[in-house]
């Protein structure tokens, strides 16, 4: 964005000018954004690989919540409608892995709670088992089983609530930004 010293601008735009934050990756051509694979229209062909590892890298050392995704091409290079194409391709994409993801995060914590509570469930029934102190062989050995297995399920569930949403938060948090950018 582009200001004139001429022009006035309030406050808040000033401010929301300091929070973003400017991404800019030198393109050879545009295809250097999509995958040599692909030989679809802009508007519909897959990311590059490279082109998103590139963006994650340089937006990664990047503190601030907003983001401006710069493509820098040669003037003789440029095509509007491509751009715009290109354009609406970018957002679809990064808002699709966006929803992925979110839905992925949700599907893992819902797992996690999940296991959690048939472990606790679990481990209540052999706290219980062991409480009655059984002398009957079937018994005796459904404590054995349990405990064992709350155990299991409890850690199990507690690790995808805690570690496994971690792992994805950055790929999250990426996506997000690229969605508002």
């Amino acid at each position: 964005m582009i200001i004139n010293k001429t022009e006035k601008t309030d406050i808040t735009s000033k401010q929301s000018l300091l929070e973003l934050a400017e991404v800019s990756i030198l393109l050879d051509s545009y295809d250097d954004i999509f995958s040599d694979f692909d030989p679809s229209a802009y508007s519909e062909r897959t990311l590059s690989d490279d082109f998103i590892f590139q963006v994650k890298k340089i937006s990664g050392n990047i503190s601030r919540s907003k983001l401006s995704l710069k493509l820098l091409l040669p003037a003789k290079m440029r095509n509007e409608a491509d751009e715009k194409a290109i354009v609406k391709r970018l957002h679809s994409y990064f808002k699709n892995v966006h929803q992925v993801l979110e839905s992925e995060v949700k599907k893992t914590k819902s797992k996690g709670l999940l296991l959690t509570s048939i472990g606790i469930a679990i481990m209540i029934a052999a706290s219980y088992i062991s409480f009655m102190k059984p002398e009957k062989y079937p018994v005796h050995f459904l404590l054995v089983l349990f405990e064992p297995a709350g155990w299991f399920l409890l850690w199990t569930g507690l690790d995808l609530l805690v570690f496994s949403s971690k792992e994805t938060k950055k790929d999250l948090d990426f996506y997000l930004r690229m969605t508002k950018s």
